[in-house]
């Protein structure tokens, strides 16, 4: 019997062969077996060849995983197939919060200022944290904790609750996670830590920086007690 593969359109794909993964104790290593003819219309596996480069940029392209040549901005950090890793300057954006929440009445779909920001992004999950200063961040920057509901404190790990996945891929897409994210309602705090400090409370420091009348204030950040380096290698 022949394989084949039907995906819900006209073409058909054809068994071209198998990755088999090998694993010991300490090291691991993968071959590729072509398929052969086989009697009748049957088909096997052939002799375990290695991998060449070639062999997997083929892969990556008709797999569709391979990363488009973009030029990239200066606020981007990090960037791979995996991971991408970008700072935002501080701005002002309207912020939601749900009706029922205990947000005070009138704050919903009102401007704030808003702090610089660090964003990750991974595996379609969203981090985000704060930056103590209005510049490019290093490897050794002390990261703050982002200021806002529905981000859990420990991680900067973002509960998406109504928040839309952004569709676009690329450079075009981390313009798109940060709509996204401001565009969603905050509906609670996630994790245990407190999220401002110096203030009467959560709500007293968004009160200071509705309508953009200041700019956020750093000394009410809290660190998150983690550099970038080591967030990069927690997300990575």
């Amino acid at each position: 019997m022949k394989s084949y593969l039907a995906l819900g359109d006209s073409e058909t794909l054809a068994l071209k062969g198998a990755l088999i993964l090998y694993q010991g104790r300490n090291r691991a290593f993968a071959v590729w077996h072509e398929s052969k003819p086989g009697l009748g219309e049957g088909t096997h596996l052939g002799e375990a060849q290695a991998l060449t480069t070639e062999f997997v940029r083929s892969l990556s392209q008709g797999l569709r995983t391979e990363i488009q040549p973009e030029l990239l901005s200066e606020n981007i950090l990090v960037w791979s197939s995996d991971l991408v890793v970008w700072w935002s300057r501080p701005t002002i954006r309207r912020m939601f919060f749900r009706n029922n929440s205990e947000a005070p009445a009138g704050l919903s779909g009102e401007p704030f200022s808003q702090p610089a920001l660090l964003w990750c992004v991974s595996s379609q999950e969203l981090t985000v944290r704060a930056l103590a200063a209005d510049r490019r961040p290093g490897a050794d920057t002390p990261l703050m904790l982002a200021p806002y509901w529905n981000v859990d404190g420990d991680s900067g790990r973002v509960c998406l609750g109504s928040m839309r996945i952004p569709e676009l891929a690329g450079v075009a897409a981390l313009a798109q996670w940060e709509r996204a994210f401001f565009q969603s309602e905050f509906t609670h705090q996630t994790g245990v830590k407190r999220l401002v400090r110096g203030a009467k409370g959560y709500f007293d420091v968004w009160e200071q920086v509705r309508s953009g009348r200041r700019a956020f204030p750093a000394k009410c950040l809290v660190p998150a007690n983690e550099t970038l380096a080591e967030l990069i290698r927690r997300c990575a």
